[in-house]
């Protein structure tokens, strides 16, 4: 599927329609800063983006991107629009409303945006971006290439099922609630087993229960002696129900409560690890937020403080659990007894607000103990949960234990048969506890071993995605390997390839072999311009995995941190990897451009150059030649000694590449000077040489080609006589620069056969002496020169 035509109409740069035309064959187009070639590219990316452009998308472009993608200029009944064409002639039409909205329509809405962005454009901010993405961010760009996307979001749900069944099962708080139970039973029946503990309930259950229909299930039993019991209690004289609440204060067991926190208090304090409370608490729920960290490439370990790779910090959190894992032990069981101080001092709270013992505690609120009760009325105790140290606790011991103490002899006062059945109704109250933890903790271990099969499923199906995308990534790796060595022949950089990391799930790297050292990491050793150019490998290796789709690929501006040597190497890659696919360049590196003309073949490639910019109004806007005068042009009203200078370096760049091409001898120079040579000494040679070398057919016969060494010998004159001193003395008016420009212009196109419009040197005729263009009207005997 490939593009014919990119229309924009007040989209970004462009004003009124203009189009870029390649025809469904591959393309290079040249632009100096700002002339509007990079339009083109984002009209690409948002129609693959779905109405959205990356470098666009910050706080200023509006909500749509409403103040970013319309022309600054448009006219108000003008309409904001792209229109793309493919080599079927389907169209896709893309209209952007005021508010920044897309409306599509056409044949292609739906093929089009199904695209790999990643796999179809590579802009020049973006070369290197995915070997400076986390291993996390790699492996998500590669994705969609391994084929593996379902199996992925499946080991994904896996994980949030897995997550899932903890939260809404809520064991871990039912294993802390059974530890409560655990601890009553001990108190309440010591060592006796389920069945002592069944056969009490019983004996109690005849005792209070003669009247009720016999029952063999326990768990019933403690259920109609609590109803009973409580009933019983009810009836009770006045008296006989505030001992029973003073029981309840009674049997609270505080000091026990307070002991326990600063008996685990004591250990925590032997770590010597500052703010380890702090550490820890943020540790065991960083995990928690990891997925919500966005784009950031590094955080501080909430444990240790250090900066740590995103990508890194799972593995790092596991690292410092396990460094501080007795530690973690001790902060979780202070945790839990804190919790259980707390619940035991809203437990007193409540008891002591029951109307049964209102008398007996506004008795003590006219005594010695008045402070105590007016601090139990205050106490808040969610503060506690949250802080409570030494200084805490001996508050509580101060003010709490003389009213539970109190409470204690009052109780101790009591009727026998009062004490009696409160004890049994504690019986009961704990023998249900137990018998209904049972449950409990089967439930429990139910959801564990759920979870775990579920996470078991998970570990599974993600070793599955290695095996299956090893081959993928092997292969991947091999183009990687094989264009670098295009671009990079004969350097020591060998073994390019992707790997994945054994100590995280979802993670891709790129390894490398540097000096014969084996590297994890080219962002160790590469330079901004390697990096670079393995950047621009990885990008085109992955495009080729859809070479079947024959989709096009556009490059913007993507050889600017390269040097000329490795440069050079593009068209040699480019012609052996993608002759097939249609590949649109976009460049404002003139030398780069003109090379690029000269190489690639005019059977497959088009060559266009945009004009400067002049205004929004004026938009953009093609030049009707394929060399790049118009730059020097643009320049004739303010600065005319710069447009000469502009065309004797454009004559430097284009005379050096056809001078190779038709082999002229020139006199050798020492070290670089034979690579600096200015358009002087090729144009002197052409002129001396083409007396013999360059003719033209007339008739049947050849003849010299005069009109073409005279345009070249005015062009060495002008740029010797005007163009130098422009460049040296900057005097050289609008006039001369005009006459510079157009006869160096007409120079060049001396080359090119007026009929079939081919270079002197596109093909090779019938022996080695010569070269012709490609209907034979103009040849280049090299062998008489």
């Amino acid at each position: 599927m490939r593009i014919k035509s990119i229309q924009l109409s007040w989209f970004r740069g462009a004003a009124d329609p203009v189009a870029l035309d390649p025809d469904s064959k591959s393309m290079v187009v040249y632009g100096n800063n700002g002339a509007g070639k990079s339009s083109f590219v984002d009209a690409v990316e948002y129609v693959l983006h779905n109405g959205r452009i990356g470098h666009l998308s910050h706080e200023y472009s509006g909500k749509h991107q409403e103040k970013a993608i319309p022309n600054t200029h448009k006219p108000r009944d003008r309409k904001t629009e792209l229109r793309i064409t493919f080599t079927n002639d389907a169209e896709l039409t893309v209209q952007i409303k005021p508010d920044g909205s897309p409306k599509s329509s056409g044949a292609e809405v739906v093929a089009m945006p199904t695209w790999e962005y990643h796999r179809t454009v590579l802009r020049q901010d973006e070369v290197a971006a995915f070997i400076h993405d986390t291993k996390g961010d790699k492996y998500s760009t590669l994705l969609p290439l391994l084929g593996l996307h379902q199996m992925e979001v499946a080991a994904e749900n896996l994980r949030q099922l897995s997550k899932m069944i903890a939260q809404q099962s809520k064991f871990e708080d039912t294993k802390v609630a059974l530890g409560r139970i655990k601890n009553s039973r001990a108190a309440t029946f010591g060592a006796d087993n389920d069945d002592q503990i069944a056969s009490k309930i019983a004996t109690l259950h005849a005792r209070y229960c003669a009247n009720e229909a016999t029952t063999k299930d326990p768990l019933s039993r403690c259920k109609e002696l609590e109803a009973e019991l409580e009933t019983r209690i009810d009836r009770s004289l006045a008296d006989q129900r505030r001992n029973f609440a003073l029981q309840d204060v009674a049997e609270i067991n505080l000091k026990h409560c307070i002991d326990a926190v600063r008996s685990v208090s004591m250990k925590f304090a032997d770590s010597v690890d500052p703010l380890i409370a702090e550490k820890l608490e943020v540790l065991q729920t960083t995990v928690t937020f990891l997925d919500k960290l966005g784009e950031a490439k590094e955080v501080n370990c909430p444990a240790c403080g250090r900066a740590i790779p995103l990508e890194n910090l799972q593995a790092h959190l596991k690292s410092e659990r396990e460094r501080l894992h007795k530690i973690i032990n001790v902060y979780n069981t202070r945790k839990a007894e804190v919790g259980t101080l707390c619940d035991t001092c809203k437990s007193l709270q409540s008891n002591l607000s029951k109307p049964a013992i209102k008398a007996w505690r506004d008795e003590i609120t006219k005594g010695p103990l008045a402070d105590r009760i007016a601090f139990l009325d205050s106490f808040n105790v969610d503060v506690l949960r949250t802080s409570c140290n030494d200084a805490d606790l001996k508050t509580l011991e101060a003010n709490l234990l003389p009213v539970i103490n109190l409470a204690r002899k009052a109780w101790e006062d009591a009727p026998p048969d009062v004490r009696q059945l409160s004890t049994d109704r504690q019986t009961v109250e704990v023998g249900k506890a137990v018998i209904e933890g049972k449950g409990q903790a089967a439930a429990v271990a139910r959801a564990e071993a759920l979870r775990d099969f579920v996470s078991s499923l998970e570990k599974g199906v993600r070793e599955e995605i290695r095996l299956r995308s090893q081959k993928v990534i092997e292969d991947i790796s091999v183009d990687i390997q094989s264009m670098w060595s295009i671009l990079h022949p004969g350097e020591p950089i060998e073994n390019v390839r992707l790997y994945f990391p054994n100590d995280v799930d979802k993670a891709i790297d790129i390894g490398l072999n540097f000096h014969g050292h084996e590297q994890e990491s080219p962002r160790l050793t590469l330079s901004e311009g390697y990096r670079n150019s393995l950047g621009l490998c990885i990008f085109l290796a992955m495009a080729k995995r859809e070479a079947k789709m024959d989709r096009p690929l556009f490059l913007d501006d993507v050889v600017i941190s390269l040097d000329r040597n490795h440069r050079g190497m593009i068209r040699e890659l480019l012609e052996k990897e993608f002759a097939k696919r249609q590949v649109v360049i976009l460049t404002h590196d003139r030398e780069w451009y003109t090379e690029l003309r000269q190489q690639l073949h005019g059977n497959s490639w088009t060559f266009k150059t945009l004009l400067p910019y002049e205004t929004p109004t004026v938009g953009i806007r093609w030049s009707h030649k394929t060399t790049t005068f118009d730059d020097a042009r643009a320049q004739l009203n303010d600065r005319p000694d710069s447009a000469g200078t502009d065309a004797r370096k454009i004559m430097d760049v284009e005379l050096a590449l056809i001078a190779e091409r038709l082999r002229i001898r020139l006199p050798y120079l020492r070290a670089e000077k034979n690579d600096k040579r200015i358009a002087h000494d090729f144009l002197d040679r052409f002129v001396a040489d083409g007396k013999k070398c360059f003719r033209k057919k007339v008739g049947q016969e050849y003849v010299a080609h005069s009109d073409a060494t005279g345009a070249l010998d005015k062009a060495d004159r002008l740029l010797v006589s005007w163009a130098n001193r422009g460049t040296h003395t900057l005097d050289l008016v609008r006039q001369e620069a005009v006459k510079v420009i157009d006869a160096c212009e007409k120079a060049l196109e001396s080359f090119i056969c007026s009929s079939c419009r081919r270079g002197v040197w596109l093909a090779d005729a019938e022996s080695a002496e010569w070269v012709q263009c490609q209907c034979g009207e103009i040849q280049w005997r090299y062998g008489k020169g």
